[in-house]
């Protein structure tokens, strides 16, 4: 009896720290090596310097347009976990083509920014509202005319934070998830393939006590309609495995209009501009003529 109590004690205690050890890894991510600048897509640029609201300091690059107005609309752009800025480096280079300032920077914990540890959305609000304050603050941006573009967490976190300030002008989001709490679910049983309990439950308290918040409060499906009525543009693969489409169809359903839905067939995670090529930068480009163009 006393075997099998000791048994069941080392499970349980296995279990939680396998479920803390989640936690930890996947708000740890290495740092992200590839450094692409925008001067290898000769454009103009030059590189930015911002603090967060809790004292993060974040690296950006802003690239200008070639031929920029007295006021130039601008959009920002935000990478998903373990990546950086240089992810976008073209994207960017040709958004900037269009006539926009396109401002990359690096969420904390990642690139060339300062930070530990990634929320996976929470605190990431505040770099882009650091990243927001630093671009109005350019006299030759129009800040009227701000749009936001995010990938994955970046996507999940641009939402969150057009419907906090409401000071976006038109909002993409690509491969973003519902909720922080759907994203652990289908991680732990898609990616991770352990069972949804006790893993799922436990993971989500070690978040919570980790950063000191309610996993509720990493929800873009609960806030996406706050946005309206500035246009949102939902992109999701269809073949993505670690966010899957169905992410993108409930936040499309659940966003107010103006909405757009593109699904990227067979397009896996982080598959979805090469999937789609030239098209992907011209729907994109299109998108944001529509709403953010004086």
């Amino acid at each position: 009896m006393k075997t099998a109590v000791n048994i069941l004690i080392g499970i349980i205690l296995l279990t939680i720290a396998l479920s803390l050890i989640l936690v930890y890894v996947n708000t740890h991510p290495p740092r992200y090596p590839l450094h692409i600048p925008p001067s290898t897509y000769r454009v103009d640029y030059e590189p930015l310097s911002f603090k967060t609201e809790d004292g993060i300091i974040l690296k950006g690059w802003l690239i200008k347009p070639p031929h920029p107005e007295v006021k130039s609309p601008a959009i920002i752009i935000c990478h998903g976990v373990g990546a950086n800025k240089s992810d976008f480096t073209e994207l960017a280079a040709y958004l900037s083509r269009r006539g926009y300032y396109v401002l990359l920077f690096d969420f904390r914990a990642h690139g060339e920014s300062g930070g530990s540890r990634t929320s996976l959305g929470y605190h990431e609000q505040k770099d882009i509202a650091a990243a927001l304050s630093s671009l109005q603050s350019r006299p030759h941006v129009d800040r009227k005319h701000v749009g936001i573009y995010g990938f994955s967490m970046g996507g999940a976190a641009a939402i969150l934070a057009a419907a906090k300030s409401g000071a976006f002008a038109a909002v993409a989001a690509d491969s973003a998830f519902t909720s922080l709490r759907d994203q652990a679910h289908d991680a732990i049983t898609g990616f991770y393939r352990l069972p949804s309990f006790p893993f799922v439950p436990l993971t989500v308290l070690g978040y919570e006590l980790f950063f000191q918040t309610r996993v509720s409060n990493i929800s873009p499906v609960q806030v996406i309609r706050r946005i309206s009525p500035a246009p949102v543009l939902i992109i999701a693969g269809e073949g993505d495995r670690l966010i899957p489409a169905d992410n993108g169809r409930r936040l499309f359903a659940a966003a107010g209009e103006p909405k757009e839905l593109w699904l990227i067939p067979g397009a896996d995670h982080g598959g979805t501009l090469a999937a789609a090529g030239a098209e992907y930068e011209q729907r994109l480009g299109e998108f944001f003529d529509r709403y953010l163009s004086p």
